[in-house]
């Protein structure tokens, strides 16, 4: 059995003899002329050559002190020393003029490219087909035109293993020693380290100018210190809060009643977290918060610690400021195959590429907010902010400000400077309109305003603001029949519904998907369970009121009560569930829901936590209906 054979190794003689052989094996097969070496060989043009020594200009350094090294062990008048690429070029030679001589004579010169294909068998092609060292002597040649002469060849290597040259040493036959082939090899090796260390340096100089950009852009103060707690370093935007210059050297004590301890910031460091300090600068207050973390060595040696810190006044508008929810999920996030389910996703990925206003409409749980998202992600806005506001969830008095905002004194308990609204925040991205079939009838009038005009007045506010945000609005009310009755504007139905997008509930989506998606939730919580037949059964025959948001949370729920890893139809508890299809003569979605709901909340004793669990809603939305169907007087 052959052994394995290293990149950059020396081969046994077992090993070399068998690389030979297969070499003059290959470069017959290549039709290489034995008696009159390379006529018709590849050299480069000066250009060329000169072009090919630029891009390894550091290695070609390296290698040519090394060269100058051989010399003062081995007589130049012996022995010829080269450097070929890793395409095989012959860029560097060196030895006397005489020996030059005879290599240019034999066309072993810069600018020849010495492959297997071109030349046959030496120690430079079989160096570069094996990438491991080799010596040839006389008759293991090829080419009878190196006959008499001995040479032995090794690899250098770069960065993560890439060959990037090959060290080649030739003499006459005579000279041939085993430790010719070990000195080669030891210098290839040199060879590397060298450039091994040219090449962190470079990494590190680069990295510490790369290290002092960082800090300096940073939006943040930065202030490292030393293990005696002596300021190393403050980047500009510290020294700004700090309202100080010429700190580097300084104890940090000279910044007042910080009260730093290296060892507890080493020990517990999530105490030193957002820590709030006030500094006296003359007759002024410098007042912010900082957190500090400590500086390790890789052996885990306490070496300092770095402040991270940020005025009072910039904490303050990141809290008063309103962000939005990140967008996470993609057109990947939506599982399902069933065609009803297909369409829908179809049509929002063409809306994705649009502005145009989206509509929604599907019931409570089948994923309205997973499309919007989706729809956001795929779009042109998908680095903008994405907004979502439940239009339900919100009182009809509030519901203005937090889609408009308002200004500083604009009403009693305004924050001071005010605060942005949804719109503002959106504003170049998206905004989700859930549930907006929900919304008070007078806010349904200055949305309107907003679609028509693109502009928002803020409460209290002088001047209109403009806003860019592209509109997505979802319901699970069938807003048509709204209209019909007087609880939606019609001219506001008109504007939004542009492109309108129907999410089929689960029960219509067949049993494929049901499957799925069951499966999708169990491997997400738990992957070594699984379900049993009967428990699929009872998944597929359930109606799913609560749509997709329901399945996962039953999923959820019968991880915990199982007793193994077989999840069976009693662990999912859908049997003693209300269904839309246990509801006699149902009537109209409206009365379906109330029913549910009605029924839910009697099993749950009007545990309104439990109920809004079972029914896969949100305890807002659930209170919200409970009020809608008038059903506390139950």
């Amino acid at each position: 059995m052959q052994k394995t054979i290293f990149k950059g190794a020396i081969p046994t003689n077992e090993q070399m003899r068998r690389f030979i052989h297969e070499s003059h094996k290959r470069s017959e097969e290549y039709g290489i002329n034995r008696e009159e070496r390379m006529a018709d060989h590849v050299k480069l043009s000066p250009a060329e050559l000169e072009a090919k020594k630029i891009v390894i200009k550091d290695l070609l350094e390296v290698v040519t002190a090394t060269i100058e090294e051989f010399y003062e062990l081995m007589s130049p008048d012996d022995f010829m020393v080269a450097l070929a690429d890793n395409e095989g070029y012959i860029l560097h030679f060196g030895g006397s003029e005489a020996i030059k001589s005879m290599c240019i004579d034999r066309n072993c010169s810069p600018g020849y490219r010495w492959t297997e294909k071109d030349v046959g068998t030496t120690a430079i092609s079989l160096c570069l087909k094996m990438q491991v060292s080799i010596q040839l002597n006389d008759r293991d040649h090829y080419c009878k035109r190196a006959h008499g002469l001995t040479s032995s060849a090794a690899p250098i290597f770069g960065h993560q293993g890439v060959l990037q040259g090959i060290l080649v040493i030739s003499g006459n036959t005579r000279l041939v020693h085993p430790h010719t082939l070990i000195m080669i090899t030891s210098a290839a090796r040199s060879i590397e380290r060298h450039m091994r260390l040219l090449r962190r340096n470079m990494e590190m100089s680069l990295y510490t100018g790369f290290l002092d950009s960082v800090i300096e852009a940073a939006g943040t103060g930065l202030l490292t210190l030393d293990n005696e707690l002596r300021i190393r370093k403050i980047n500009r935007q510290g020294k700004q809060i700090l309202q100080s210059d010429n700190l580097e050297g300084k104890p940090v004590s000279i910044l007042g009643e910080l009260n730093l301890d290296l060892d507890s910031i080493y020990k517990n460091p999530n105490r030193w977290k957002n820590r709030e300090c006030h500094i006296q600068k003359g007759d002024k207050n410098i007042h912010f918060f900082y957190s500090a973390q400590p500086v390790v060595s890789r052996q885990n040696e306490l070496l300092g610690a770095v402040l991270d810190f940020t005025e009072f006044n910039n904490i303050r508008k990141l809290v008063d400021k309103i962000s939005g929810t990140k967008a996470f999920f993609t057109f990947d996030s939506l599982i399902g195959t069933s065609p009803a389910f297909g369409e829908a996703v179809e049509l929002a990925k063409r809306a994705s590429q649009s502005d145009s206003t989206v509509l929604l409409l599907g019931e409570t749980g089948t994923g309205k907010e997973l499309f919007g998202q989706a729809i956001h992600n795929a779009g042109k806005r998908a680095k903008q902010p994405f907004v979502p506001i439940n239009c339900g969830a919100i009182p009809g008095e509030l519901l203005e400000s937090e889609l408009f905002g308002y200004v500083e004194g604009s009403f009693t308990g305004a924050l001071k400077g005010g605060r942005p609204g949804k719109f503002a925040l959106a504003s170049g991205g998206t905004i989700l309109l859930d549930e907006i079939g929900d919304m008070p009838h007078d806010m349904q009038v200055k949305l309107l305003r907003v679609l028509q005009t693109g502009e928002v007045q803020p409460i209290g506010a002088r001047k209109v603001l403009q806003t860019d945000a592209r509109i997505i609005a979802s319901t699970h009310v069938n807003l048509s029949k709204a209209v019909q009755q007087n609880r939606f504007r019609q001219d506001l139905y008109y504007r939004l519904n542009i492109l309108q997008i129907r999410i089929p509930p689960l029960r219509e989506r067949g049993a494929d998907d049901i499957r799925t998606l069951a499966n999708y939730f169990l491997k997400k919580n738990n992957p070594q369970h699984q379900f049993t037949s009967d428990a699929f059964d009872e998944l597929i025959s359930y109606s799913w009121p609560g749509n997709v948001r329901e399945l996962e949370n039953t999923i959820q729920r019968a991880l915990h009560v199982c007793d193994n890893k077989n999840i069976t139809s009693e662990d999912l508890g859908l049997t003693n569930r209300s269904s839309v299809d246990d509801v006699v003569n149902p009537g109209t979605l409206q009365e379906m829901e109330q029913e549910m709901i009605s029924t839910t909340l009697n099993e749950t004793k009007s545990n309104m936590a439990e109920a809004a669990r079972r029914l896969g809603i949100s305890r807002a939305t659930l209170y919200r209906k409970v009020k809608q169907y008038q059903l506390e007087k139950d």
